[in-house]
């Protein structure tokens, strides 16, 4: 309270509006005169709100009327994002050894960054993170670690500015053992060295 008569304070009321300031409604009075006051609010919305002071001299505040401004705006979401992967294929060309993973997310208030990418060996198992933070753009290339299962479940998670999270997780494991490297002995050949001497024996070249 920035001034208070010399007579004190007879009440500190609340107004609210949910229309963008178009209608204003006398909310509640804070019984013990003193910050904070709590407010419970019943639906998602867009609130402002407004103190007015009401001093025992009979001095009211400035009450809101249709088009004032309030002091504070809050919106109130509890909704979920919309996530689901979409696909999880082995990348090709300059992506060899990658796997392409996608998926969608929908919300009204998505942050930069609200997706999480990670992974785990069982359905029902503790997941390790492949990327966190990343931007909304639908796609990531995950650069496979060798030491990682086999097979493996992805999971989507998608957090929005509220903190509210959507998860989604693929029900079938994804093979990954395709893009692990390998190689194999082709053949195994005497050869000479430079100087077109035999080589000595037991130093056979590989190819």
């Amino acid at each position: 309270m920035e001034a208070v008569g010399p007579e004190g304070i007879a009440e500190v009321e609340l107004w609210g509006t949910s229309d963008g300031g178009k209608t204003w409604a006398k909310w509640g009075t804070d019984p013990d005169h003193t910050s904070p006051m709590n407010v419970e609010v019943s639906r998602e919305a867009a609130y402002g709100f407004r103190v007015v002071i009401v001093g025992k001299n009979g001095l009211v505040g400035n009450r809101p009327s249709g088009g004032d401004e309030a002091d504070i705006w809050i919106e109130i979401d509890a909704t979920r994002p919309v996530s689901r992967i979409t696909s999880a294929a082995y990348g090709t060309g300059e992506h060899a050894g990658e796997l392409d993973i996608r998926w969608e997310a929908e919300d009204s208030h998505l942050g930069p960054r609200p997706i999480t990418l990670s992974f785990s060996d069982r359905a029902d198992g503790r997941f390790t993170t492949i990327a966190a933070g990343l931007p909304n753009t639908g796609q990531y290339y995950w650069r496979f670690d060798p030491r990682s299962p086999r097979q493996i479940y992805l999971k989507l998670e998608v957090r929005d500015e509220a903190g509210n999270v959507a998860a989604d997780q693929l029900a079938d494991p994804i093979n990954v053992e395709g893009l692990t490297p390998k190689g194999r002995i082709r053949s195994l050949t005497p050869t000479t060295d430079s100087n077109s001497e035999s080589r000595a024996p037991g130093k056979p070249r590989l190819k």
